[in-house]
């Protein structure tokens, strides 16, 4: 019991000591926004208190998926007669299963009890 009651403690004392924030990828690294950067922020309509390299960077990858160029963008850049399509092909596959299933429930034997 005693063992259980300091480990407890223990744990109590390295969860509150050990938190931290970890900017390994999403610190700027002290390198700040410079004059290209708040260029570009202007010409993509970023504001400029939220301008900085990631915000040009997001801003760049959606206006590529726009153009349907590059991977996993289908979605994003295709009408929406196409996605209409795609749910309704969905639908009918998840529909067809459910269905296929209730008729082999309705089917089954019941056992007596």
């Amino acid at each position: 019991m005693k063992q259980l009651i300091v480990m407890a403690i223990a744990t109590g004392i390295l969860a509150v000591t050990s938190v931290q924030q970890s900017y390994a990828q999403h610190g700027d690294g002290g390198a700040g926004v410079t004059p290209e950067i708040l260029q570009r922020c202007e010409q993509l309509k970023i504001p400029r208190t939220q301008c900085n390299e990631y915000t040009v960077l997001q801003a760049q990858r959606f206006e590529i998926a726009k153009t349907g160029e590059g991977s996993g963008t289908s979605m994003l850049a295709t009408e929406t007669g196409q996605m209409v399509v795609f749910i309704g092909v969905l639908g009918a596959i998840f529909g067809s299963v459910a269905g296929a299933f209730y008729v082999m429930g309705r089917k089954a034997k019941q056992v007596p009890a």
